[in-house]
């Protein structure tokens, strides 16, 4: 069981080791150039910039061919009328002008909504990649503790063979150091899981193998200006996209109430008369085709939208829309209230931590460190007991398991502050 798992240990390190090492900054580059979920949002924007020229189609022409018969019969077709006809609308200019900058403002939405989704993922793989840095650090702290046991199991063993020694002890050490070998399978599993998530979100092949860059992990956001907020919904997508929301409904708006304009139109018509009539002579009847002269006609049209019976529509819509754009106005300052809130306690919350990450890794765990050190050599020498440096090592290992506690709760909070502040 010990072979197979230091066997697996090792391959798992030499496959981490000899991986290329790759920055953060280069994860989340190719998260924006190669994620399928941002590539359809860019599809989305250039749909969107896609529909601007439709705002200055005209409506199509028609085109008509009447016949007329006058009287009504189909016996005797004496008398007729073939009429060509050619009918063309001509939109608003304004109206036009209005649903242009309308659609226009459909792809800054979707652009903002880019930078939304994109955060979100960013946010996900900054996650991952410190979980891995986080196992590193567990399995180095493990590794450590594997070395201190090593060492308290030769000196327990030497105990035993000049006859002072304590064979339940041996065994416990030999548990705990088994426990270890285990929490190390674990750190590599889950650095693993990390991995194949990164590869996931960068849309490349999930069992690549690469290692991290453990240079600048850890910010330093101690002594950060206060944020204002006023300054808050220029660095959020998700609120600049209810700006861009807002303001695609304040257009549409401006674009209902324009339908109250009239629209024109123009009507051509072509008239071929012709006539047949029968001339009785001496020799019996004679048909006889007789034509008219041609005839047009040019017909004017005007639509007449802001008669009562038609206003109501476009009148009421226009209305509605008032209140949306209040209710989004409303929403998108409840966003910014809940940024700032969520950031003012991040702030807090991360000085917190970085103390205590400071407090364990500068004071705690070296003085822990050299209590076992202590421990150790006084029990070599037969001045000490097994029990102390039990207990030193028990302590040791509560402060290491509580500083990769606090350091794992400070990359959590810094990958939020840098969510809700929008930081790569």
């Amino acid at each position: 069981m010990k072979k197979n798992i230091f066997l697996l240990l090792s391959m798992l390190f030499c496959t981490f080791v000899s991986a290329q090492v790759v920055p953060l900054k280069s994860i989340l580059d190719s998260i924006e150039k190669n994620n399928p979920l941002l590539l359809s949002y860019k599809s989305k924007i250039n749909a969107a910039n896609a529909l601007v020229p439709s705002a200055n189609a005209w409506m199509p022409p028609s085109v008509g061919l009447e016949f007329d018969k006058n009287p009504y019969s189909f016996n005797n077709f004496y008398n007729g009328t073939v009429r060509f006809s050619l009918m063309q609308e001509f939109p608003n200019k304004q109206l036009n002008k209005a649903e242009g900058n309308y659609l226009s403002s459909l792809s800054q939405i979707q652009l903002n909504e880019f930078g939304y989704e994109k955060n979100k993922l960013f946010s996900e793989a900054k996650s991952a990649y410190f979980g891995i840095y986080i196992a590193q650090k567990d399995s180095e702290i493990i590794n450590q503790d594997i070395r201190i046991l090593n060492s308290m199991i030769d000196l327990a063993e030497k105990q035993m063979a000049t006859g002072s020694g304590d064979m339940a002890s041996i065994y416990m050490l030999k548990a705990k150091l088994g426990d270890k070998e285990l929490q190390l399978v674990r750190d590599a599993s889950d650095i693993k899981n990390n991995l194949v998530n990164l590869n996931f979100l960068m849309n490349v092949d999930v069992d690549r193998t690469f290692s991290i860059d453990t240079n600048n992990i850890l910010k330093n956001y101690r002594n950060l200006i206060p944020l204002m907020k006023d300054s808050i919904e220029h660095r959020r997508s998700d609120i600049m996209q209810m700006n861009a929301i807002i303001n695609s409904m304040t257009l549409n708006q401006t674009m209902m109430s324009l339908q109250g304009r009239p629209t024109f139109g123009l009507k051509f018509e072509h008239f071929e008369v012709f006539e047949k009539q029968v001339m009785y002579t001496a020799t019996g009847p004679m048909p006889m085709e007789t034509r008219m002269p041609n005839m047009f006609s040019i017909m004017g049209t005007m639509t007449i939208p802001f008669a009562s019976w038609s206003a109501r529509g476009y009148k009421s819509n226009v209305n509605a829309m008032k209140y949306n754009i209040i209710a989004d106005e409303q929403i998108k300052q409840n966003m910014v209230n809940m940024t700032y809130q969520k950031i003012k306690m991040l702030s807090i919350n991360m000085n917190s931590e970085y103390l205590q990450t400071d407090n364990y890794s500068k004071k705690i765990i070296p003085a822990y460190q050299k209590s076992v050190e202590a421990n150790l050599l006084a029990y070599g020498q037969n001045t000490g007991s097994l029990s102390m440096v039990l207990l030193a090592y028990n302590d040791l290992q509560m402060a290491q398991l509580e500083y990769l506690n606090h350091l794992q709760l400070l990359l959590n909070v810094q990958v939020d502050y840098e969510k809700e502040m929008q930081m790569q």
